[in-house]
C-alpha cells in the first residue's frame, strides 16, 4: 500500500474506516458463498482484502488509544 492511500485512511474519522471495514466484510462474504456455489475462488484478493481489513482495525485502534 502506498504512503498517500495510507495517509488518506489516516485522515478519514473512525466511524468511516468502520463504514469501510464493513463493507470490505460484505465483499468477503459474498466472495465465499460464490466459492461454494459458484467455484469461483478470489484468490489474491481475498487475501489483499483481509489485509485491508487488519490495516483499518490498526488505524482504528490507534486513534481510539488517541483521543481519550
Amino acid at each position: 500500500m502506498k504512503k498517500n492511500a495510507k495517509a488518506d485512511l489516516r485522515a478519514k474519522s473512525v466511524d468511516d474506516l468502520n463504514k469501510e471495514v464493513v463493507e470490505l466484510r460484505g465483499t468477503m462474504l459474498k466472495a465465499r458463498f460464490a466459492q461454494s456455489l459458484e467455484g469461483k475462488a478470489m484468490g489474491v484478493k481475498y487475501r489483499n482484502l483481509r489485509r485491508q481489513i487488519a490495516r483499518l482495525n490498526t488505524i482504528i485502534t490507534q486513534k481510539q488509544k488517541a483521543a481519550p
